[in-house]
């Protein structure tokens, strides 16, 4: 089953002034949710939780061994 906000975001494709005039398929819209779904579930596109991206900043500071962590250089 999609997401609740796959499904809002699906359902937008219905809501621009090219696309309003358009009926709406909730067969079709379902189908591009599960599809947002899962781009959005990979990895590469930087979509993680909150407590997914401060266990990795845990885990770099770990590594590093220090609190100064930095995802860019100054």
């Amino acid at each position: 089953m999609a997401s609740k906000l796959a499904l809002e975001k699906s359902a937008q494709a219905w809501c621009t002034p090219e696309t309003k005039k358009i009926i709406m398929n909730p067969v079709l819209a379902k189908a591009f949710a599960g599809i947002l779904d899962e781009v959005w579930s990979k990895p590469w596109l930087g979509n993680a939780t909150t407590a997914e991206l401060l266990t990795e900043v845990m885990a770099r500071c770990e590594l590093n061994g220090t609190l100064d962590y930095r995802t860019v250089d100054l």
